[in-house]
């Protein structure tokens, strides 16, 4: 039994096999978050503030959330389980500005999104984790790839647009170490290495792809390291590398590194804690692409209101 859910001597995960496939980068942080974060950083960034409700009544089960690089002022986000393989485009007011359907790719619990570059220099491609599994029975999961749609081509007016399949890259993967259950998808800009992060571990378990990975292939991830965190849902790097969000259903860490770190370096670190206004089933979280300020997208939850698109400027 665990005395403290953020206590790496406390507690282990639910399973307690060696590490499979790890490299050498392979790192197990032991500080404890809480006490190494003692309350909020409020100095760095600014209380939520609430920019306006989701118009969309399909976007119900928002899991994942990313910044357009397209167009200012817009987000992506999708549903997980349950629902068809789409993307909604959003304004950051919670406006609804179209739907995107993603043909080449199923949707059988996608987790969590992440954009940034891909395989053609200077286009922006949007990531999504197909990787949800309460019940660690799927041997297989998917990362889908493609570029960004066109905002200007989005049309409220029409039930969606269809994307690809042309351009839709699906990756096959596998852990090393058995099924996981995962809510949190990282995109490193620097190296274009994916990571997925666990979310019924403790400590939670991080697990790399490294760059290149091809459409139609499989791969068996890393496991690259442990953090003393668990119930993570959503998660983030910045588009110049340097931060790096994880959010649970409760609170946000924010670890910050240097371009010529490794994410292994920045999380040997204890993180800050930025502020975050809990949600009804608050899991997706994003960056903007030109600054360290933050957005937070819930899933409605038990709640009949339309969640709120919550934005937490960087003041410093």
């Amino acid at each position: 039994m665990c005395v403290s859910a953020f206590s790496v001597a406390s507690c282990s995960s639910d399973d307690d096999q060696e590490p499979l496939n790890t490299g050498p980068s392979y790192f197990t942080a032991t500080y404890d978050v809480i006490l190494n974060s003692m309350g909020v950083d409020s100095e760095k960034y600014a209380d939520a503030t609430a920019l306006g409700s989701l118009q969309n009544p399909n976007l119900t089960q928002a899991s994942g959330l990313a910044v357009s690089r397209r167009a200012e002022g817009l987000l992506w986000s999708h549903n997980d389980s349950g629902d068809m393989n789409r993307i909604f485009l959003l304004g950051s007011d919670g406006s609804n500005r179209g739907i995107f359907r993603v043909l080449g790719s199923g949707n059988r619990d996608w987790e969590d999104m992440a954009i940034g570059d891909g395989p053609e220099p200077g286009v922006p491609y949007l990531y999504i984790g197909d990787f949800g599994d309460n019940n660690k029975v799927y041997s297989e999961i998917y990362i889908y790839r493609f570029p960004e749609p066109d905002p200007a081509t989005a049309d409220t007016s029409l039930q969606w647009r269809n994307v690809g399949p042309e351009g839709v890259d699906q990756i096959t993967l596998k852990y090393p170490d058995g099924p996981r259950d995962a809510e949190s998808l990282l995109l490193d800009p620097l190296t274009l290495d994916l990571y997925i992060v666990t979310k019924s571990d403790f400590p939670a378990r991080i697990y790399r792809l490294e760059y290149p990975y091809e459409h139609g292939e499989s791969y068996t991830l890393e496991l690259y390291g442990t953090l003393p965190v668990t119930l993570v849902t959503g998660g983030a790097i910045s588009a110049d590398g340097k931060k790096i969000l994880l959010k649970t259903k409760e609170r946000i860490w924010l670890w910050s590194r240097t371009t010529d770190e490794s994410l292994a370096d920045a999380f040997m670190r204890a993180p800050e804690r930025v502020p975050y206004l809990p949600e009804p089933q608050g899991e997706a979280i994003a960056f903007l692409p030109d600054d360290y300020s933050y957005y937070t997208l819930s899933e409605r939850g038990a709640s009949s209101l339309p969640p709120v698109v919550y934005f937490y400027e960087r003041l410093r």
